[in-house]
């Protein structure tokens, strides 16, 4: 009994076709690469609002020196480590261990 040339070429392309699609998705750009890019993703929009919440910080820092003259007095006297007449400073180290 011979099958017809056109059942066994159909039967060779459904084959041929079901590999490469299970190649796709199971191959090195499939979805093992989809579920990896999509948790850089995540990660990358987790830094994003760090920095976000990191330069409202800032932001909010920046406009108290301008309202507050005291504060951005203090700021820059600690950054400097300036002291004010009759003031006195403690420097405490770190023991080691």
């Amino acid at each position: 009994m011979r099958l017809p040339l056109r059942t066994i070429l159909g039967a060779g392309a459904l084959i041929l076709a079901g590999g490469y699609l299970l190649f796709s998705f199971l191959g090195p750009n499939g979805i093992s690469m989809v579920l990896e890019k999509r948790r850089q993703v995540r990660e990358l929009q987790g830094q994003n609002a760090d920095l976000r919440r990191e330069i409202e910080e800032r932001k909010e820092r920046i406009k108290s020196f301008s309202d507050n003259p005291a504060e951005r007095e203090r700021h820059v006297r600690e950054d400097l480590r300036l002291l004010k007449k009759d003031e006195t400073t403690f420097v405490l180290q770190d023991q080691k261990k």
